[in-house]
């Protein structure tokens, strides 16, 4: 076995996925980075052989599943093992039920949540063949443990990776695989500029929240690797996403009623800077 540990990042190209390829190199990985866009993830493998370690690029769509069997079959042909698969990649889409279009709802749930499933489904059992501890990170949202409104199908694609990578967490315990699922708050990065939106409006207000907001991407995939590091299941990075998901879960009245206030003090103002 070699002592140099093999990581598929997902997502790789840009954003979370391309600070924690660059995270993991800090300490030595060999990264595959693997996404669609070619360009983006050259430059990913340019900053993880600056940061001192190793890159290959590998194409890969997330929600094609002969491509993750494909990539399964070429990484084991030259890896000696996987220790770590990081299931990235997303898109983001807004808008209420019945008011986002079902096409959009296919095209996220097939990135977000579609993607982390062939991920797990097929890398796992290489993982398991791994004779020291190897580990699974899905990256999932706050949205996932918050459900904000208007954000339905963001919303069910995160909250399925937190039930995914719980159920992972039990059944691979014994087999000496670790999960983690990282829950950040809103993080300055592209998301949105692939995004989709059922009204422009909610765009003007997730861009304020991301520009009011102290994380950064390498600031979650330096949270995100150490909480690995340290086998936590679950990760929830930033103060708010902390706030809110803690007093959801303990106080859901309270929760709801202050969504509710959010929503006609903040976010209302915002979306009559936009137009629709």
């Amino acid at each position: 076995m070699s002592d140099t540990r093999y990581a598929i990042v997902t997502g790789a190209a840009s954003g979370l996925g391309r600070a924690i390829a660059v995270r993991l190199a800090q300490d030595g990985w060999h990264i595959a980075v693997a996404d669609v866009n070619e360009t983006g993830s050259e430059e990913t493998g340019r900053m993880v052989t600056e940061a001192g370690s190793t890159a290959q690029v590998e194409t890969l769509d997330v929600g094609d599943e002969q491509q993750w069997v494909s990539l399964r079959e070429r990484l084991r042909a030259d890896w000696p093992q996987l220790d770590l698969i990081v299931n990235n990649a997303g898109v983001v889409v807004s808008g209420a039920v019945g008011q986002t279009p079902i096409e959009d709802w296919d095209w996220l749930l097939s990135i977000n949540l579609r993607g982390v499933i062939l991920g797990c489904h097929t890398m796992v059992d290489w993982l398991k063949e791994n004779p020291r501890r190897s580990h699974v990170m899905n990256m999932a949202s706050v949205a996932g443990l918050i459900a904000p409104a208007r954000m339905g199908a963001y919303n069910v694609a995160k909250a399925g990776v937190v039930s995914l990578s719980e159920t992972l967490y039990q059944e691979l315990k014994r087999e000496n695989v670790g999960v983690t699922v990282v829950c950040p708050w809103f993080v300055k990065t592209n998301l949105l500029e692939t995004g989709r939106f059922a009204d422009t409006r909610e765009k003007t207000a997730g861009a304020a929240f991301m520009e009011n907001s102290w994380l950064t991407a390498e600031k979650v995939a330096d949270k995100a690797v150490r909480g690995m590091y340290r086998g936590k299941l679950h990760v929830v990075v930033g103060f708010r996403a902390n706030q809110f998901s803690s007093c959801k879960r303990h106080f859901p009245g309270i929760y709801f009623a202050l969504s509710e206030w959010t929503q006609r003090r903040i976010l209302e103002p915002i979306w009559s800077r936009g137009t629709k």
